[in-house]
């Protein structure tokens, strides 16, 4: 399993995650911050674990993070 975090203070609502990299993980909210999809969580909206087959979507997500508040860790 690949573990996913937002750090959801620093998030600035681009929608870059949610709206062009990975929607299957990332899912905007209704003030247009990103949340771990329910489907993934592990303890909160900001947290969760997604298979190894979704590594590539969750990196790529990362990457185009402009303020870098999405980390990613096989």
């Amino acid at each position: 399993m690949v573990k996913v975090e937002i750090d959801l203070e620093g998030c600035i609502q681009c929608g870059r995650c949610y709206d062009e990299a990975c929607s299957d993980i990332f899912i905007q909210t209704d003030d247009g911050t990103s949340n771990i999809s329910e489907k993934y969580r592990t303890s909160g909206p900001e947290a969760g674990e997604v298979p190894e087959n979704m590594f590539d979507c969750a990196a790529k997500a990362a990457e185009e993070c402009p303020v870098d508040v999405i980390s990613i860790q096989k």
